[in-house]
């Protein structure tokens, strides 16, 4: 991958090459009628207040993580804003899409990575397990259906995941019985 298409502090692709990506997977998905899922992934607990370098280690660890448990080379995970991730999964169902983000889950919290407070923190002042949260749609390209609803999904998933405590995933699916 051109260097003008990774992220600087995780070494995985930028924000500009997933939505690049997320387009061409998602006319292809249209014209190929098979399936396509988007995940969002935030950090629940990442302290930069505490150390910009300390927070960074923490990005490029859970980065390594996430590009490691895609295995097919369609797979594309990316750096998207903030704390967040965002892995692109082309012809990949409901089904595989709740196994990647099991593995996920399971991959991020065998990292034990250690998120320490800061004096500035109001939470409490004990160090934290980092963990992740999940927000993903699966689906079969519907007729109507715009990319931005598709990434709109995703991302209610997400705030649902946190919602609920974070460290677990929440996906929707537009099932392949909408186009028959």
């Amino acid at each position: 991958m051109r260097s003008e298409y990774l992220d600087s502090i995780t070494g995985i692709a930028n924000r500009y090459f997933f939505d690049k990506q997320l387009h061409r997977a998602w006319v292809n998905a249209q014209k190929t009628k098979n399936p396509l899922s988007l995940l969002l992934c935030e950090i629940d607990q990442l302290n930069s207040e505490r150390s910009r370098s300390a927070a960074d280690s923490c990005l490029q660890k859970i980065a390594e993580c996430l590009k490691a448990t895609l295995r097919r080379p369609t797979d594309v995970a990316a750096y998207y804003e903030g704390k967040k991730f965002a892995l692109l999964l082309p012809y990949t169902d409901a089904h595989g899409t709740l196994i990647i983000t099991h593995r996920i889950l399971t991959n991020v919290r065998s990292l034990a990575l250690v998120c320490e407070p800061s004096e500035l923190s109001e939470s409490s002042h004990t160090a934290q397990t980092v963990t992740i949260s999940i927000g993903g749609h699966s689906f079969w390209p519907v007729p109507g259906v715009s990319l931005d609803t598709i990434v709109h999904l995703a991302e209610i998933r997400l705030f649902q995941a946190k919602n609920c405590g974070g460290n677990q995933s929440r996906l929707s699916t537009t099932c392949r019985d909408v186009l028959l």
